[in-house]
C-alpha cells in the first residue's frame, strides 16, 4: 500500500472521528480491526472486531463536547504508519473516577500506530 493511500485512510478516520461521525470512523476500518489505548506503558482499553469498535465509540462520544486530534507527522515504516499528534478536547461530562469534570479541557500530544491489511485500517494503537 502507498504511503499516500495510508494517509488517506488515516485521515478520514481522524476527520470523522474530530466530527463525532462513528458511521464515517468504521469505513476506513477492516472488520477485524483491533484497537488500544496505551497510557504509562500499559494497555488501558482494547476492542477487538469492528463491532465491538463501533460500540466502544458510540459510548466514548458523550465524554466530549468537542474533541480534535491534529496530525502533526507521518512516519512511515514497512508495516505501519506512525503519527503523531495534538489532541484537544472539552469535557462533555465528568470522568467516573471523579478525575476531570464536565467543562475541563485536555491538552496531549501523543502518538497512534496504523497497520494495514486489505487496504483498510486493522489496528489502530494510541499512545499517550
Amino acid at each position: 500500500m502507498l504511503n499516500l493511500q495510508r494517509e488517506t485512510l488515516i485521515d478520514s478516520y481522524i476527520s470523522s472521528y474530530n466530527q463525532k461521525d462513528v458511521k464515517g470512523m468504521l469505513k476506513p476500518l477492516h472488520k477485524d480491526v483491533i484497537f488500544e489505548n496505551h497510557t504509562n506503558g500499559e494497555i488501558t482499553h482494547s476492542t477487538q472486531g469492528i463491532d465491538e469498535f463501533e460500540k466502544q465509540a458510540i459510548q466514548a462520544l458523550d465524554f466530549f463536547e468537542t474533541r480534535e486530534q491534529s496530525p502533526e507527522k507521518y512516519i512511515h515504516q514497512a508495516r505501519y504508519t506512525e503519527v503523531h499528534l495534538k489532541y484537544h478536547a472539552i469535557l462533555g461530562k465528568d470522568f467516573p473516577d471523579g478525575s476531570l469534570k464536565k467543562g475541563d479541557e485536555i491538552n496531549l500530544k501523543g502518538r497512534s500506530v496504523f497497520t494495514f491489511k486489505d487496504g483498510l485500517i486493522s489496528k489502530i494503537q494510541d499512545y499517550s
